[in-house]
């Protein structure tokens, strides 16, 4: 193979990977301009949408909020007696229990299944 052949080959080794390179970048451009025009238009859907007024299931949430919350602060565990968030933990570990075993009763017997002696209480 005569010298100016190995040449050849490397540019045409080096036109093809910046034809390819060219056309990579030229379709992530497309897609990117894709993207943002999507962007655009669900921003403009959003702005568009009347704003959210309170409703009686917001007011049933701001008071079942402190519920919700538990009797202590976040971090506050850090400097409470030990045996009272134990009594603490295990309260909510039961309430946590009977609400599951509450709602594995009603679904039961929304679907007409058989209850469980145990969830009935009677075992």
């Amino acid at each position: 193979m005569p010298w100016w052949s190995w040449i050849l080959i490397w540019v045409a080794l080096g036109a093809c990977t910046l034809l390819v390179l060219m056309l990579g970048g030229i379709y992530l451009f497309r897609k990117g301009v894709a993207v943002m025009r999507g962007a655009g238009e669900a921003l403009d859907q959003v702005a568009a949408r009347p704003a959210r007024t309170a409703t009686a299931d917001d007011a049933a949430l701001a008071a079942l909020a402190p519920a919700l919350a538990g009797p202590r602060a976040p971090g506050s565990a850090v400097f409470a007696d030990p045996a009272q968030m134990r009594r603490e933990y295990e309260e909510g570990r039961e309430r946590r229990r009977l609400a599951r075993r509450d709602r594995r009763v009603a679904r039961r017997r929304e679907r007409g299944q058989m209850q469980s002696l145990s969830d009935l209480g009677l075992n």
